[in-house]
């Protein structure tokens, strides 16, 4: 097992409590092939991602806060990883994810490029990016001071892909994620996605 452990999603460090909106989700639906099982092993049913990709795919959702730990738990079947996984197990997700050797889309901060053991880790790897043009806010309190996109494998048409959104979902343009709006994130504390 990994340094991570059973309980690596346990922690009360509030860089790890980001829900993603849906004008991040929106932007991976397109490279998911069709008929595929998607797995999302760090949301809830009120994930933007399960909602995004349920629309034309079968997503299997799975979670901490439902005695479904991503590093002990994995389901029966299923064709490709999405999730936004905890900045401070990235690298742990990303290892398993590579072990596991199918296709994963992982929306992760760009400033992640700068973290040697990140580095090492895609020296061996296949990794795909698909960038959007702007900081997109997931709280509507103003962009952030990075990017965040995807971060994939055996996924993208090509290695390196940019993307444009229409607005950085802020202001008039804010959308919360389900989870905010659906209170589903207060109901279990200490547990982060």
């Amino acid at each position: 097992m990994s340094s991570a452990g059973p309980t690596a999603f346990i922690r009360a460090k509030e860089q790890d409590e980001y829900y993603t909106p849906r004008l991040l989700t929106e932007v991976i639906v397109p490279y998911v092939p069709p008929g595929a099982v998607c797995w999302c092993p760090m949301d809830t049913k009120d994930s933007e991602f399960v909602h995004s990709l349920s629309r034309d795919h079968e997503v299997i959702y799975s979670h901490i806060w439902m005695g479904q730990n991503f590093f002990e738990y994995e389901p029966k079947h299923w064709d490709v990883v999405v999730s936004n996984p905890p900045f401070t197990l990235k690298l742990e997700v990303m290892k398993r994810l590579y072990r596991f050797g199918k296709p994963f889309a992982l929306l992760l901060p760009m400033t992640m490029l700068n973290y040697n053991e990140i580095n090492h880790l895609f020296l061996n790897q296949q990794i795909q990016l698909l960038i959007v043009d702007k900081r997109v806010s997931f709280n509507g309190s103003g962009a952030p001071p990075f990017n965040s996109s995807y971060f994939c494998s055996g996924l993208l048409p090509k290695d390196l892909l940019f993307q444009h959104l229409p607005h950085n979902n802020t202001g008039k343009n804010f959308v919360p994620s389900r989870m905010l709006t659906s209170g589903a994130h207060k109901n279990i504390e200490g547990y982060l996605f």
